[in-house]
């Protein structure tokens, strides 16, 4: 697997000859487009239409952010990979009350389990996952007010491992109101993006999602799967970041809202680089291969089970 490519400064990204050149008053360098799979780009970049046309032959997705990290759009190439016949099983799944509940809970179990985890390794108490609630739930919209309870207890068991400065007291997004929550909405962002990019190279359409609600302007399924891998990687890179004081109170910015400068950023998103190339073991290849692997694996499960009805089974990271 490739790379992600993040820009984060103001600029242009044109094309010269086969290859993808970025620059700016500061700043011009091309970009390694052999071993890129998708870009992120934070602010205001100029893309020239040679450059997208480039990149929609290699088949390299484009996902573009504000400064500060919330979703805009995404720039895909047309159609890649996708199948009618599979996205007609998909949209079935989705309008079968039953079946699309039935995915949603495992979403919901997946990043119950995975969040339970998480505390228990870092000897935080045990999170209890309410089985019955989840089981219970007789609409999505339930199902949602169970995973947010769930995530409430979550974040409390969480601020006993943060330092008084970094403590996450109560989830802020719009905008985030103290540093931690910062980190968590970037780090959730740059998910979602690595995610959506993975659902572009299977078969599976983006827009038609099982726990979230299907939108115009974002991927939802990636929301879905997003929410089983935010403790494996986003929530894990900002407690270590934070834990072994790698973040500073300078890496941040106060804007109507806390947000992270470019020092900050580029920390963040080394970090969770680094965690994407981790490696675990695959029992189903019976092999290892990155955690951003994982994710792919992931999407590969849910559309045996739309397909195959093979039964999904949502990643749980070990002990």
């Amino acid at each position: 697997m490739g790379e992600t490519y993040y820009v984060l400064q103001s600029g242009t990204l044109s094309k010269v000859d086969n290859s993808v050149l970025f620059q700016n008053k500061n700043d011009k360098s091309f970009l390694p487009i052999e071993s890129i799979d998708e870009i992120l780009i934070f602010g205001n970049v100029t893309l020239t239409a040679p450059v997208l046309q480039l990149l929609s032959k290699r088949n390299i997705p484009v996902f573009l952010y504000s400064y500060y990290g919330w979703y805009i759009s995404s720039i895909i190439p047309e159609d890649y990979l996708q199948s009618g016949y599979v996205i007609t099983h998909q949209a079935a799944y989705y309008n079968d009350t039953d079946l699309r509940l039935k995915l949603a809970r495992s979403f919901v179990y997946g990043a119950s389990k995975n969040m339970a985890k998480l505390c228990k390794r870092l000897k935080l108490g045990n999170l209890r996952v309410p089985i019955n609630e989840i089981e219970k739930a007789s609409s999505v919209s339930e199902l949602m007010g169970v995973e947010g309870n769930i995530h409430i207890k979550y974040l409390e068991l969480l601020d006993l491992k943060l330092p008084q400065d970094f403590k996450i007291i109560t989830r802020s997004r719009m905008p985030p109101r103290n540093y931690t929550n910062s980190m968590m909405s970037y780090l959730y962002s740059v998910l979602y993006g690595v995610v959506a990019s993975e659902i572009f190279s299977t078969h599976l359409s983006p827009s038609i999602s099982f726990l979230h609600e299907p939108s115009e302007r974002r991927s939802s399924l990636s929301l879905d799967i997003a929410e089983i891998f935010r403790p494996v990687f986003c929530d894990r890179v900002l407690l270590k970041l934070i834990n072994l004081k790698i973040m500073k109170k300078t890496d941040f910015i106060d804007d109507n809202g806390i947000y992270l400068n470019d020092m900050g950023k580029r920390k963040v998103l080394a970090a969770f680089e680094e965690k994407l190339r981790e490696t675990v073991y695959a029992s189903s290849l019976k092999r290892k291969v990155s955690n951003k692997f994982l994710i792919r694996l992931e999407i590969y499960k849910l559309e045996k089970q739309i397909m195959e009805n093979k039964q999904y089974k949502h990643y749980i990271m070990r002990d």
